[in-house]
C-alpha cells in the first residue's frame, strides 16, 4: 500500500512539473508579467521537487 501511495504523491510532483511548464509556455497568452512568471514558475517547481523527494525518501524511510 505505502509505495501505491508515494507513487501518487509522485504523480501529483510530476503534475506540478507540467503546470510549471505551462505557465512558462504560456506567459505572453496569459500577459504575465516577468515576476509573476517567475513567481510562480519557481513555487510550482519547488512544490513538484518537494513532493518527488518526499515520496522517494518515505520509500527508503529515512
Amino acid at each position: 500500500m505505502q509505495i501505491f501511495i508515494a507513487a501518487m504523491v509522485a504523480a501529483f510532483g510530476i503534475g506540478a512539473f507540467a503546470a510549471a511548464a505551462l505557465v512558462w509556455d504560456r506567459r505572453r497568452h496569459w500577459r504575465l508579467s516577468g515576476g509573476a512568471t517567475a513567481g510562480w514558475v519557481s513555487g510550482l517547481v519547488f512544490v513538484g521537487l518537494a513532493l518527488v523527494v518526499g515520496s522517494c525518501l518515505g520509500l527508503i524511510q529515512f
